[in-house]
Order: structure tokens, then C-alpha cells, then sequence
């Protein structure tokens, strides 16, 4: 897909807020910083974020961002959602409440009559209270309108179960999510530097996470290998040879509305049996790389030939993969040879202009070569799509 036959995505405020991240990549981000050494930080794998802590014990994040409504109102929906979902990991064994604390965090500023209880209730008097006062939210005539059925799931577990998450649990809300992140990168940078660097150390850890989601590991790093990362990165750019990713992950139901649509890069993959976890994460690619390139062009970071030179190198890398693959895998099936293709191909590291690409975007611009039959991954692809060209 060429640039001239994209539009420029309109902003939209949470973009804006976030410098083009996830709020969960955020705070994630923010606690690669701020946890001890020895501690890891996970992503979307226990809850939103959780830190994983060297004496055992764990840290539960859920992170809400909204600029309508209140999740922590006393009768919010994914409030009593989030609670649910911390008292089913109790009673299934999956963490220990004793040594579990639980966060919520918002932004922008919310809070809760109930919520605010909770947060402070650290004795079991306390907490026998509160739960007396949630109970009252299940109406016995209605017992499933509303929050009520998430609030009797939580309900459902014991009661030291309940009164252990809320004596651990506490609030956090905050009017600028990013300042978190800003206070660990602002010293010894001009004011007009800070959010550049904010963007690259999300940045540098979602493209650590998606490497680890890639490769079908735990999304979990250790937060003093992060820090090594992000120092020895600013020595070694000082932000100059770093290309930032402007766009977030895309939502699940345009990467399936997408895989649904099979446009030729998908087909070219299912031609290969790709698995579904490959699929999409080859979707997200091809759509978030698709993003940066718009957006690098209108800020004038990259110019549009610079894609067209890089483009020609990834055909090049991709006839010399592809015919080192029938060499040495002649045994394998054809869609075994391509499967292998694609996966090296998607591991090449290619600079654009001098400038380090984000980990997502070579597999991208291989897919986006895909949907054209540039280049492609069955070994028969230029004939089993001949009609799409």
C-alpha cells in the first residue's frame, strides 16, 4: 500500500495524552522505572501490569482511562469487574492475597464513595464494613441488572478472601498518566526534550513486550535489564537514531475485522497455514506500520523514498532467505518452507535513514511487500496468486 493511497488518521485526544501508547504500556513503563532491582514487570499476563517481586510477592495493576464516566463509581461496571477478576486468581490459587497488592489506576482524577473505603480500609473491622456496604449494591429482586452480578462474584469468594484484597488494595488517580514516566527522564534534558524521550522508553519497552509476544514467551521483563537498556540507549543516541512508533496496538476487532476481510497478505499467509497467534500478530504489524509510515512522512521525520529503499532491500533479504530455505529445508513441506521464510524475513534488522526501526515494523513492511506479491511466502505464491497482481 502506497502513501498516496492513505489518509492521514485523525488525532484523537488519548493519542495525544499518551503520545500514541496504550495506557497499559504506560504504566508498565513506569514500573520498569520504579521497581526494585531484582523485580519484573509484566504486561497483560496476570492483570493489566503486574510487578513481579523478587521476595515473591506481587503488585495487581488494572488500568482505566476514560474521558466519560467514572470506572470508579459505586456501581461501575468494570470497577466490580476488576474485583471479580482478583477474587477468582485468589480462589483458584493463582496468587496468594496475603502476599498480593492490588491497584487501581485512573486517569484522568475519578473517585468513589465505596472505592475510596476500600483504599483506606486496612483493618478487618474496616474491611467487614465495606463489605457490608457492597453487599447492599445486589438488589435481591434484581440480582442481575447492572454491576450486580460481578459484585456477587466477588462476593462468592470466602470472606478472608474479600476482606485480603481489600485490605491490599488502594487507588491511584492521577490527571497526567505520562508524569509518571516523565519524572524518571526529565533530569539533565532541555524541557523540550522530555516528552520525546518519554515516547522512546515506552516505546523501547512496548517493543520489548511484542518481541516476547512474538516469540510465545511470558510478557515479562526485568526491570533492571530495562534500565540497562534505556541508559545505554541514551548514551548511545541521545535521541537521534531512534524512530519512535507513533500508533498503539490495535483493538482486536479491526485486526479480526481484517484477518476477516483477507486481503492478499493474509491470504498469502493462510497459504502457509500460518498459526492464528502468527496471523494476527502479523496483522497488528502490517497496521501499525502502515501508521508510522503516515505519520513519519506528514512530520517529516522519513521521506517517502526512503521507504522505496527500503522496500528494495527487504526484497533483496527475501529472495536470499527464500532460496537458502529451498536449499537447506528441501525436505520440509512447501508450507513448512514458507512458514520459515516469513519468520526469518520478520526478524531482519534494517535501519531507515540511519535511524533504528521499531521491532514491529520490518515484519510489517514484509507484509505490506506481501499484499502487493512483491514478495511472498509459499513457494509457489507468484502462481497460487497470480489474479491479485
Amino acid at each position: 500500500m502506497s502513501l498516496v493511497e492513505l489518509e492521514k488518521p485523525p488525532q484523537t485526544a488519548a493519542a495525544g495524552q499518551y503520545l500514541g501508547f496504550s495506557l497499559q504500556q504506560l504504566r508498565a513503563c513506569f514500573h520498569l522505572f520504579s521497581a526494585a532491582d531484582g523485580d519484573s514487570v509484566s504486561l497483560e499476563y496476570l492483570d493489566d501490569v503486574a510487578v513481579h517481586r523478587s521476595d515473591g510477592s506481587l503488585l495487581l495493576e488494572q488500568d482505566k482511562s476514560t474521558l466519560t464516566g467514572n470506572p470508579a463509581a459505586d456501581k461501575a461496571m468494570d470497577l466490580w469487574k476488576t474485583f471479580a477478576n482478583w477474587a477468582t486468581l485468589c480462589t483458584d490459587k493463582v496468587i496468594d492475597p496475603a502476599k498480593t497488592d492490588f491497584r487501581l489506576f485512573i486517569t484522568p482524577t475519578k473517585t468513589g464513595t465505596i472505592v475510596a473505603e476500600m483504599s483506606a480500609a486496612t483493618t478487618l473491622a474496616a474491611c467487614s464494613a465495606v463489605l457490608a456496604r457492597i453487599g447492599k449494591l445486589v438488589n435481591p429482586k434484581k440480582p442481575d441488572v447492572g454491576c450486580a452480578p460481578q459484585v456477587r462474584k466477588f462476593l462468592a469468594a470466602k470472606p478472608e478472601i474479600c476482606s485480603a484484597i481489600i485490605a491490599r488494595f488502594s487507588l491511584v488517580s492521577e490527571t497526567d498518566a505520562l508524569e509518571g514516566v516523565r519524572q524518571f527522564v526529565r533530569a539533565g534534558l532541555p524541557q523540550a526534550a522530555v516528552d520525546d524521550m518519554t515516547a522512546a522508553a515506552i516505546g523501547i519497552a512496548r517493543d520489548r513486550y511484542d518481541r516476547l509476544l512474538r516469540e510465545g514467551e511470558t510478557r515479562k521483563i526485568e526491570a533492571v535489564v530495562f534500565r540497562r537498556q534505556f541508559q545505554a540507549f541514551t548514551r548511545k543516541s541521545n535521541l537521534a537514531g531512534y524512530l519512535t512508533s507513533k500508533g498503539s496496538v490495535p483493538a482486536d476487532e479491526l485486526v479480526a475485522m481484517l484477518v476477516s476481510d483477507a486481503p492478499t497478505f493474509v491470504r498469502q499467509l493462510q497459504a502457509v497455514q500460518a498459526s492464528n497467534d502468527l496471523l494476527t500478530s502479523a496483522v497488528s504489524d502490517y497496521l501499525r506500520t502502515t501508521s508510522d509510515k503516515i505519520e513519519w512522512a506528514a512530520e517529516g521525520v522519513v521521506v517517502a523514498q526512503s521507504f522505496d529503499e527500503l522496500d528494495g532491500q527487504l526484497i533483496r533479504k527475501h529472495t536470499l532467505v527464500r532460496d537458502e530455505v529451498e536449499d537447506v529445508h528441501s525436505s520440509l513441506s512447501e508450507p513448512e518452507r514458507g512458514r520459515r521464510v516469513y519468520r526469518e524475513c520478520a526478524k531482519v534488522e534494517l535501519p531507515l535513514d540511519g535511524q533504528t526501526l521499531p521491532s514491529h515494523f520490518i515484519a510489517g513492511a514484509f507484509n505490506d511487500l506481501a499484499d502487493g506479491l512483491r514478495v511472498g511466502w509459499h513457494p509457489a505464491y507468484a502462481s497460487l496468486f497470480k489474479g491479485d497482481a
